[in-house]
């Protein structure tokens, strides 16, 4: 049964390249003990071999691999292995790494199955074995590596391989793979190489610590005090004096009335960085030109400035008051605002006076008057006394008296 067993097994990996499709069809015509999907079929030798716990990760590869499952199968095959040390259960994680186009990982655990368990395979399944190897070999390739750490694991694709130093080159799947260093307190370190059949490429990492520093040193001049701040963060007063990571930082000074001034620079690992920095005061002033018609009056902020033309320096911190006035003309009244260290410019266009004739303004003055006069005397002149005979009807009032209220 043994022999048969692992002679399907064999066939399994001659037809790895054909996809899982093909390996479906393989088993699903395979005998009665042939009862895992894609699979070696040690059903019989191995799984009585296996303790209860690992008996159940077994059973439960065989129902995943026959879904086609291939992640999970792996999965269970690997916890199989762990809880019974059999090697001969790495038969069946090489064939589901193998068919998860994972060619290095397959050649791994098959030759760890011939490492493991020279003393109790038979010379047909360590002929199988090596058979399996030489099948896909030509999809696995090599990798030195050398690091400048110790303790490091290597990760290829994401996947864990060891930890360095290595004593031997290490298998990789042919093509264009993600290469990780990875230690704790240290930058992880990856690079992304092609590598090809038969190639033995060389790659060197080098590791640099998460925590190193450098003594940087600052001093503040142009005011008694201030405080440093380190990319945003509050240092306290100056002069600082300490360790920062190696790493780029923006360095400030601060200080109330004065401007803010900053500079941003590359610690360097291990060297020492000193740094000044100069304060100035805020200024709030701003430049102002006013341009108006020749010989016009220029007053600011109730101040006469200028004639015509002024130019000069005012405060930012609010606005003022421009008056411009010329005999003839109309007064030009305005609020200027100026930004700090802004220039405005502004210029003023005043309009003539409205011209008026008081004869014309009397004339028509005195029309008015006289035709009010007119109005009133027909208004306000007593009616007729005499008797007016008529045939309104009772309680109807005459059309001259019907808009009086009473």
């Amino acid at each position: 049964m043994r022999a048969y067993s692992r002679r399907a097994g064999l066939a399994v990996c001659h037809c790895l390249l054909a996809g899982p499709t093909a390996l479906a069809t393989l088993f699903a015509a395979g005998t009665a003990s042939a009862q895992l999907h894609g699979l070696s079929v040690l059903t019989g030798d191995v799984r009585s071999d296996l303790p209860p716990a690992a008996q159940g990760a077994w059973d439960s590869a065989k129902q995943l691999a026959a879904a086609n499952d291939f992640k999970g199968a792996l999965v269970e095959f690997e916890r199989a292995y762990e809880v019974s040390k059999n090697p001969r259960v790495l038969y069946n994680v090489g064939v589901t790494e193998k068919l998860l186009t994972h060619y290095a990982r397959a050649v791994d655990a098959w030759d760890k199955e011939l490492r493991e368990g020279a003393k109790i395979l038979t010379p047909a399944e360590t002929f199988e074995l090596k058979n399996a190897i030489a099948i896909v070999q030509r999809f696995v390739t090599t990798i030195e590596v050398s690091a400048n750490e110790a303790g490091a694991t290597l990760y290829i694709d994401d996947y864990p391989l060891g930890k360095t130093p290595f004593a031997a080159p290490v298998r990789i799947d042919v093509g264009r793979r993600a290469v990780t260093l990875r230690k704790e307190g240290f930058v992880d370190a990856t690079q992304n190489i092609d590598v090809a059949s038969g190639a033995r490429t060389p790659v060197t990492f080098r590791l640099e610590p998460r925590n190193k520093t450098a003594l940087v040193s600052v001093t503040v001049g142009g005011t008694p005090s201030a405080t440093v701040f380190v990319d945003g963060k509050d240092m306290g007063p100056a002069p600082f004096k300490g360790e920062l990571p190696a790493e780029r930082h923006t360095i400030e000074a601060r200080s109330p009335g004065f401007v803010t001034v900053g500079q941003t620079v590359d610690v360097q690992y291990g060297q020492p960085l000193s740094l000044v920095l100069s304060l100035s005061a805020e200024r709030h002033e701003g430049r102002l030109r006013i341009t108006a018609p020749e010989g016009a009056g220029i007053a600011l902020d109730e101040h006469a400035v200028g004639s015509g033309t002024w130019e000069g320096v005012v405060s930012t911190t609010g606005g003022h008051q421009l008056v411009v006035s010329k005999p003839g003309f109309q007064t030009y009244s305005t609020e200027v605002f100026v930004g700090d260290d802004q220039s405005r410019d502004v210029n003023v266009p005043l309009n003539k006076e409205v011209a008026t004739n008081w004869v014309a303004w009397g004339v028509g003055t005195l029309l008015v008057v006289t035709g009010g006069i007119v109005a009133g005397y027909f208004v306000f002149k007593p009616a007729d006394q005499s008797p007016y005979t008529g045939n309104l009807t009772p309680g109807i009032q005459p059309a001259s008296h019907a808009g009086i209220r009473f």
